[in-house]
């Protein structure tokens, strides 16, 4: 209860879970519909469609939503008129550039069949554009009930559609069709919730300052679609598309807890370190504060998922998704990279400083770009992935260091963040290797248990961290320990 800001973002945070739980759960049981439906070569050529979608939109976003999330004129009507004009025009001419190139991608992939399916695919990008930018002002105003329900209600949408189709067909094309369809409808209900009226008058005031931050974002959306979508389009050339749809299916469910809590959390976080402009004493607490909880719980996740990542790809997909094991259980340690990065980057955006974020991402890119190809050819699956996750932590460092220099913050009460979530996390591992020294191997019964010890170990942990936390609280004198 309450109107500060702590209460606003608790409640925000439960309006997410809900929605996004919703959501992303509907998707999830997609996958799981899909992977027993679908041919592994099917859903490969979708990850090659879905990379070079998400390629043609990060080379030209310009940060339409965070910066009407940023800036204090951002829920204004003039701000909100030039928002859509430039998600319009940008959108309209991306499609036509996507069109133009889908040939020569079927041919660098030396698959003919890739180009009708990237040519419908772009519809998506056309669909995007013109969504309502109003839609962006329910996060800042933190309303997040309406905004969970327009985001993730197309999702839920989406996943429905898709699991018809191919239920009907049985074949790629469910995808490709699902994809267009979801952002169709997120087309469609932000008009009917948060509707806005174009006028052909432009602010030039309000077009300046997008512009100017979009000049601080320039790259940003490049560099992630580094992280997440090259090793695939990679690895999509240098091994077999079943292989690769093995491949995508594992990196998906390595990313689902990343992609919950930047659905979650991820929003609340910048109008909440936003409204700390300039207080960079208040930026370390609630940066310090966000990091223990992701901290423990993070660790604790990836621990679980990375010891009986066989047992968890078996159950969730098919059998033959067991051989990407291996490769699944090194991506696991991005569940504490990518969240921890995440946060980091929401401190940069908040004081109005993007650039430095993009000069981190750079770095990251410049290994990924470097060492992708060679890791792909010589390891395969798991030379991808080691490659992903050493790129992840080495971004996660800098920014660290970064933020010393921006906020304030110390490092060593930074890095004291995380040594409960490692202590923590040898129960988890401990279980594990009872069990396969007790020869303990049926999928059933790993699951059951290690998902007992980890459920246990999770609430004793987050008990632990309340408690510390209102120690803080009661006790001022003691937060340098903490």
């Amino acid at each position: 209860m309450g109107t500060g800001l702590k209460a606003k973002s608790l409640r925000a945070v439960m309006k997410l879970s809900v929605g996004t739980a919703a959501g992303y759960g509907m998707k999830f049981v997609r996958r799981m519909i899909l992977a027993r439906l679908l041919a592994p070569s099917e859903i490969g050529v979708m990850a090659i469609v879905m990379g070079f979608s998400m390629a043609f939109e990060a080379f030209t976003e310009v940060g339409v939503r965070d910066s009407v999330i940023q800036n204090k004129k951002g829920a204004e009507a003039a701000y909100l008129n030039v928002t859509w004009w430039v998600q319009v025009v940008r959108g309209f001419f991306l499609f036509l550039l996507a069109i133009l190139s889908a040939p020569w991608i079927s041919s660098f992939y030396n698959k003919p069949e890739l180009l009708s399916l990237l040519r419908v695919s772009f519809l998506a990008i056309l669909f995007k554009g013109l969504v309502s930018p109003r839609a962006y002002v329910l996060e800042k105003e933190y309303r997040f009930g309406r905004s969970v329900m327009l985001n993730q209600g197309s999702a839920v949408l989406g996943a429905t559609v898709t699991i018809i189709l191919a239920f009907l067909i049985r074949n790629v094309w469910a995808l490709v069709i699902g994809f267009v369809a979801e952002m169709a409808l997120l087309c469609l209900v932000s008009f009917i919730f948060v509707p806005i009226v174009p006028r052909f008058k432009i602010d030039r005031q309000s077009l300046g300052e997008l512009m100017k931050f979009a000049r601080g974002m320039f790259g940003l959306p490049v560099l992630a679609f580094v992280g997440y979508q090259v090793p695939i389009l990679v690895l999509g050339k240098v091994i077999s598309d079943d292989e690769l749809g093995f491949y995508s299916y594992a990196t998906m469910l390595a990313y689902f807890p990343i992609m919950i809590y930047t659905k979650m959390v991820g929003p609340v976080l910048l109008p909440a370190f936003s409204k700390k402009q300039g207080d960079n004493a208040a930026l370390c607490r609630g940066l310090l504060l966000v990091t223990r909880w992701t901290g423990v719980s993070g660790i604790l996740l990836a621990t679980y998922m990375a010891c009986c990542s066989s047992e968890l790809l078996y159950v969730i997909y098919k059998p033959e998704y067991a051989a990407m094991a291996i490769p699944f259980a090194v991506l696991c340690v991005q569940i504490i990279a990518r969240t921890e990065t995440a946060i980091l980057a929401g401190v940069y955006l908040a004081v109005g400083r993007p650039h430095l974020h993009r000069r981190y991402s750079i770095a990251r890119a410049v290994v990924i770009v470097g060492l992708i190809y060679p890791a792909s050819v010589h390891f395969g699956a798991l030379g991808a992935a080691g490659v992903v996750v050493v790129s992840n932590l080495f971004i996660l460092f800098m920014q660290v260091l970064g933020c010393h220099r921006i906020i304030g913050l110390d490092f060593s009460r930074y890095v004291r963040c995380y040594v409960p979530g490692l202590v923590l996390a040898l129960p988890i591992a401990l279980t594990f290797d009872l069990l396969w020294l007790f020869e303990v191997d049926h999928f059933t019964w790993v699951i059951a248990i290690g998902s007992c010890v980890f459920i246990a170990t999770l609430a004793i942990s987050m008990f632990a961290v309340s408690r510390s936390e209102q120690n803080v609280q009661n006790h001022p004198e003691d937060r340098r320990l903490t």
